[in-house]
């Protein structure tokens, strides 16, 4: 708002309800609209140009132009609208600014005081993920990822998360990060949905022939196994956050956030309260006809080199003209009250403190734990399905200096605790239906940029598994060495691998970019995988994207 005082855009601004009466409706030709950009003059004042500048009206004897005086000429225009035009452009530019403020805010505040989870669960064919985070998206995240940790055979998923609330929300053309009074909402919003997709993954299909198709082909070949990749089901799941102290639906944050708001609005109310006096004075018609008196000079130069342009048919030259006719009236305008800088840097810094209020919320909601339970169902390619059970614990710690970064700020420790069960056991099975637990844990350490939207976030993770017996293996006839004829029952199966303990680590660094879209690069270490033994190296890449960044898109349509 301290452009709105600074030389030249005084005069537009306060001019601007006048203009839109007294302009007749038009275009602007792109040239014409190009040129008066680069002189920082607005539409209205654009449009007034032109048409002056097509009447020539400089160069006509005898006649007044009424650019000469941009505030007007009448007492009663300056008492009652000019000063009435200026305060409602500012009441509404703040309240415009507030409310874009308000819900950049709560997008930031929900969406980066912690790191989240926005790829697949560890244990899946393609992940970069080592350890499962307590918090995925406030609306729908998506994320494409190779390699896997425990698993022999790598793959790529695709992974989509969706919030319930956060669709309920923009499907009812409500603001997603507006708290819903419901006790319905209350519940859905720490309800997370996940499905995750294996992507080509390379399979087979049998096919009975019709016949020889030529002499060299034996007629006992009754039927071949055609090659297929296809996206296939990996596993479903839910998430629900038990503790999660500042996303936009809890009461507790909603009573901050609006404490927080309303001081501010306060501080924004009483500068416009001061402003007001200050530009009463400043609009007042003795000033007016002093500052006429004191530019007279440049009122001159500006009908002199206004004229040459309209002679020569240059809108540019025109324009350049009475910019600086304009910046010297303002200028004058502005000096004959010394308040006035002091009133807008104080209005300025009004609206600057939602900058300080985010982060104020940021560091009162880093110091709390964050807690959530998953259930994820999966179906992995030739092993059988599994149900997992997690609980999640994160710690976020707030640094030790609440006004700037230091090496504490933003970091983030998670720990998990998960059990997998078969979801079925076939008859004669050699194992149990308990198949495995998980113990994991990650330290992350947001840098660069800003304590709210870091450059990156470097990871290190460590996994442990303890499977009580071999990984069991589905077995088909693509499973066995070509050339082997051995006939297999539908629900046949082998283990492989050990039992025991396997171990991974995992070092990771994920690059922020703008709007939600984040790349995590990975490389971890196993004692084995879950079909063989042996020390195993591996990097993982992935890309993943969360909507709920993309304010203009989640944004309620107005009518």
């Amino acid at each position: 708002m301290a452009h709105l005082f600074s030389g030249r855009h005084i005069g537009w601004t306060i001019l601007f309800a006048f203009c839109c009466s007294i302009l007749q409706a038009q275009d602007l030709k792109p040239d014409q609209e190009k040129i008066c950009q680069r002189y920082n003059e607005s539409r209205p004042r654009c449009l007034q140009l032109v048409a002056e500048f097509a009447d020539h009206e400089l160069v006509r004897t005898n006649h007044v132009p009424s650019l000469d005086s941009p505030i007007g000429d009448t007492k009663t225009w300056i008492h009652k609208v000019a000063v009435r035009a200026l305060l409602l452009q500012i009441q509404a530019g703040l309240k415009d600014k507030a409310s874009e403020a308000a819900q950049t805010a709560l997008q930031t505040i929900s969406t980066s005081a912690a790191t989240n989870q926005n790829g697949g669960a560890p244990t899946a064919s393609g992940s970069t993920n080592l350890v499962s985070k307590p918090t995925t998206t406030d609306f729908i995240s998506m994320a494409a990822e190779s390699g896997a940790f425990t698993d022999s055979i790598n793959g790529t998923t695709m992974t989509l998360q969706a919030n319930a609330l956060g669709l309920t929300k923009y499907f009812t053309n409500n603001p997603v990060f507006e708290r819903w009074n419901s006790r319905a909402a209350d519940k859905l919003q720490p309800l997370t949905l996940t499905a995750s997709l294996n992507i080509a993954q390379t399979g087979s299909t049998t096919a009975n022939t019709a016949g020889s198709a030529n002499a060299a082909t034996p007629t006992s070949i009754a039927s071949v196994l055609l090659p297929t990749h296809n996206a296939s089901f990996s596993s479903f799941g839910a998430s629900y956050a038990v503790y999660r102290p500042y996303n936009p639906q809890d009461p507790k944050f909603l009573k901050s956030w609006t404490a927080a708001l309303a001081a501010n609005q306060t501080a924004l109310d009483a500068a416009t309260k001061k402003i007001e006096a200050v530009e009463t004075k400043l609009f007042a018609n003795d000033l007016a006809i002093a500052v006429a008196n004191q530019t007279s000079n440049a009122l001159t130069q500006w009908h002199t080199d206004g004229s040459k342009a309209e002679i020569a048919n240059d809108f540019d030259a025109f324009v350049q003209a009475f910019s600086k006719y304009e910046d010297a009236y303002s200028d004058t305008l502005l000096a004959g009250s010394p308040d006035a800088p002091k009133e807008v840097l104080e209005l300025s810094q009004a609206v600057d403190a939602f900058g300080q209020v985010v982060y104020d919320v940021l560091d009162k909601a880093r110091g709390t734990p964050l807690a959530t339970v998953s259930y994820l169902y999966s179906n992995p390619q030739d092993k059988p399905a599994t149900h997992s059970f997690t609980a999640v614990i994160s710690y976020l710690f707030k640094g030790d200096d609440p006004k700037k970064r230091t090496p504490l700020t933003g970091a983030q420790l998670t720990a998990n605790f998960t059990t997998s069960i078969y979801a079925s056991l076939p008859v004669g099975a050699a194992y149990g239906r308990l198949r495995d637990f998980q113990l994991s844990g990650e330290f992350d350490k947001p840098f660069g940029g800003t304590p709210d939207e870091p450059r990156g976030t470097w990871s290190l993770a460590a996994y442990g598994q303890y499977q009580y017996d071999p990984t069991v293996l589905n077995i088909t006839a693509g499973n066995l060495v070509p050339g082997t004829n051995i006939p297999l029952p539908g629900d046949a199966q082998v283990l492989l691998g050990t039992a025991g303990w396997l171990g991974v680590a995992q070092g990771k660094l994920t690059i922020n970019l703008k709007k939600g879209l984040s790349i995590p690069v990975a490389l971890k270490w196993s004692n084995k995988t879950d079909l063989l033994k042996g020390n195993d190296v591996r990097g993982q890449v992935g890309l993943s994207y969360d909507l709920s960044a993309l304010d203009k898109l989640i944004a309620p349509s107005k009518n």
